[in-house]
């Protein structure tokens, strides 16, 4: 586990936000607090549960803080689809940015909105070495393995957000059977991972 620094912003269209906190939400755990955050880093968001992981990497948002800091993913993601939402046809060309602070977020809007909440202090899972074993892992022999089915649901639900149909999710990521493998997805503007850790057959 580890502390992110919680300052940070990041601007872009209310669509292109919205968008992005919807595809990476739903890894953002209900029931661990620790797990609910989303940490951004640059331009790349991420998420993660306790079985699964989503890094997210879009060229469309305009400006962001180099620091990593973190918001509630949950939260924001709301506000996002409600502000969205309220300005319907021009969500594409209204500007946002999210602005993170250690007590509080703030989502404001060119068109005048403005949404805030609280921004809890949490540690956040250190899951750098679980994505880096992954990448470089060495394939052995292609073994089938096994995916639940909110695994699939997810991956499935995923894969329409990030890339609305038009791009498949591809394995590029297998060691074994028993270790994580990643799904990616990519279009002209992003790159969407996932991690996902086969379920045991009994």
């Amino acid at each position: 586990m580890n502390t992110q620094t919680q300052l940070g912003q990041i601007t872009g269209t209310l669509k292109d936000l919205a968008q992005v906190f919807a595809i990476v939400t739903p890894y953002a755990s209900t029931e661990k607090p620790a797990l609910q955050l989303a940490t951004i880093t640059g331009f790349m968001f991420e998420c993660c549960d306790s079985y699964a992981a989503v890094r997210h990497t879009s060229d469309e948002l305009t400006t962001a803080t180099k620091q990593p800091f973190t918001l509630p993913a949950l939260e924001v993601s709301k506000a996002l689809t409600a502000a969205a939402k309220l300005a319907g046809k021009h969500a594409g060309t209204v500007e946002a940015t999210l602005t993170a602070t250690p007590e509080a977020w703030t989502l404001t809007t060119s068109a005048g909105q403005t949404h805030t909440g609280n921004n809890p202090q949490h540690e956040t899972p250190n899951t750098g070495a679980i994505w880096t074993a992954a990448q470089t892992s060495t394939e052995t022999t292609f073994e089938p393995f096994s995916l639940a089915q909110w695994q699939i649901e997810r991956l499935a639900k995923t894969t329409k957000q990030a890339a609305n149909n038009d791009q498949p999710a591809t394995l590029t990521n297998y060691s074994t059977s028993t270790k994580p493998v990643i799904y990616t997805i990519t279009t002209a503007t992003s790159t969407t991972q996932v991690l996902i850790m086969p379920t045991k057959t009994k």
